[in-house]
C-alpha cells in the first residue's frame, strides 16, 4: 500500500541470533500479521505535527522541566510476567493523577501480555497514547490507528533503512512516529524519518541487558526534537537524573507497574525537578 518492504525480511535480516530476546519477540509478531489481514486504507487525515502527543511532552518539559510517558506493561521476554491482572484503567487513573503527559501501552500479545484493546480502553482518560510494539507492516500501524493512539512506536534497530518509509506511512495515518535508537551509529536512520519525537533505550535489544544513555550527543544532532530515555529507571531519582541530564521526558513501565502507589511514584520524580 505504501512501498513498505515484506517484513519476513525485516524479520530475517536484523543479524540477530534466533534466541535474542527482539528476535524471538519478531518472529512472533510475522506470524501474527497473519491474523490481522490486509490493512485498511487510513481513515484519520495526515498528520500535521506536532501532533497532542509531542505537544503534551513539550508542554510538560517546559512547565515543569520534564515529561513523563508512563507505561502500562504486564511481562517482558526477560523477567517473564510480573504484573499480570493489574486493572488497567485504575493503573492509568494513578498515572494521570501522579503528573503523567502521556501512556505507554504496550500492543504485543505473546511476550509482554499487552493488548490492542488496551489501548483503545485507555481513551477514556483523555491521554496522549503511545502504541508501543514491534512495527515491521502496514497492517500494525492500522491496527494503531484503529485502536485510536496517537503516537506509535519504531524501532530503527529493525526498520533500518526503511524507518523513514514507515514513519511516512504512519504520519498518512496520522500517527506520529517515536523513532527509537539504541545507540549513535542508528542517528541517520532519524534524521532521514525527520523525526520530531527520538527516543533512546538503554536496553540492549538484543540481549535487554541495562546500558546508561547520555542525552548530550543527540541534542547536537536533533537540536529541536523532543529528547526521550527509555527503560532502565528503577527509581524517581533515575528519572529526575536522566531529565536533568538533558532528556526532555523519560519513558517508565516496570517500576511503575511493580510499585506499590505509582502516582507517589511519579509525584516524587515531578516534584524535584523545580
Amino acid at each position: 500500500m505504501s512501498g513498505l518492504p515484506d517484513p519476513a525480511s525485516l524479520v530475517h535480516g536484523t543479524g540477530l541470533g534466533s534466541r535474542s530476546h527482539l528476535q524471538r519477540v519478531l518472529v512472533s509478531e510475522l506470524a501474527r500479521l497473519a491474523t490481522l489481514g490486509d490493512p485498511a486504507a487510513p481513515r484519520r487525515a495526515r498528520l500535521v505535527e506536532p501532533g497532542p502527543f509531542e505537544a503534551a511532552l513539550r508542554r510538560e518539559a517546559r512547565e515543569r522541566g520534564g515529561a513523563v510517558i508512563a507505561e502500562f506493561k504486564q511481562a517482558s521476554p526477560s523477567l517473564g510476567p510480573f504484573a499480570m491482572g493489574t486493572p488497567l484503567l485504575a493503573q492509568l487513573r494513578a498515572y494521570r493523577e501522579g503528573g503523567a503527559a502521556a501512556f505507554s501501552i504496550l500492543a504485543e500479545p505473546a511476550y509482554f501480555k499487552g493488548s490492542v484493546d488496551h489501548l483503545k480502553a485507555a481513551s477514556e482518560l483523555k491521554q496522549p497514547r503511545l502504541y508501543k510494539g514491534f512495527v515491521i507492516a502496514e497492517a500494525q500501524l492500522a491496527e494503531a490507528e484503529t485502536s485510536g493512539a496517537e503516537a506509535v512506536l519504531l524501532i530503527a534497530r529493525v526498520l533500518k533503512e526503511h524507518t523513514a518509509a514507515f514513519a511516512g506511512a504512519a504520519r498518512a495515518r496520522g500517527l506520529e512516529p517515536l523513532v527509537e535508537l539504541h545507540d549513535m551509529t542508528e542517528v541517520g536512520f532519524a534524521q532521514a524519518a525527520e523525526a520530531r519525537l527520538v527516543g533512546i533505550n538503554a536496553r540492549d535489544l538484543s540481549t535487554f541487558n541495562l546500558g546508561v544513555p547520555t542525552a548530550e550527543p543527540l541534542r547536537r544532532v536533533f537540536p529541536e526534537a523532543v529528547l526521550i530515555r527509555e527503560s532502565g529507571l528503577a527509581t524517581p531519582e533515575d528519572a529526575r537524573a536522566a531529565l536533568r541530564a538533558g532528556f526532555d521526558a523519560v519513558l517508565i513501565g516496570e517500576a511503575l507497574m511493580r510499585s506499590p502507589d505509582p502516582r507517589d511514584f511519579l509525584s516524587r520524580i515531578l516534584a524535584g525537578l523545580r
